[in-house]
C-alpha cells in the first residue's frame, strides 16, 4: 500500500540460507502512485518455498528500503501486506498483515 508522498515500485528479496545474504529477485511490481496498491504473486517469483522474504521498495527520485519484517513463503494462498509511509528520502515499509 503506497501511503507515501512519491511514486514507487518494489521487487522482492529473500534470505538465501546458503549464503546468509539477501538475494534480490523479481518480478517487479511496476510503478504506482500515492494511494494505490501493487501486488506481486510469489508463485511467479524465484523465491524458494520456505524462504524468508520481504519487499524491497524503490522510491522514484529517492532511496531503496526493505520491509521491516520477513515473512516465510508458503504456497497457502495467504497475503502479506506492507504499508509504505513517508517521503522519498525518509520512509518506512511496515508489515501490517500477514
Amino acid at each position: 500500500m503506497n501511503n507515501a508522498g512519491f511514486v514507487m515500485h518494489f521487487d522482492l528479496e529473500y534470505l538465501d540460507p546458503n549464503t546468509g545474504k539477501f538475494t534480490e529477485c523479481g518480478p517487479d511490481s511496476g510503478n504506482f502512485p500515492i494511494n494505490q496498491t501493487g501486488v506481486v504473486d510469489l508463485e511467479s517469483s524465484s523465491v524458494p518455498v520456505g524462504a524468508s522474504a520481504r519487499p524491497l521498495v524503490h522510491a522514484d527520485g529517492g532511496v531503496n528500503n526493505p520491509g521491516d519484517t520477513l515473512v516465510q513463503y508458503a504456497q497457502n494462498g495467504q497475503t502479506a501486506t506492507y504499508e509504505v509511509q513517508g517521503t522519498t528520502l525518509d520512509y518506512s515499509v511496515k508489515l501490517i498483515s500477514g
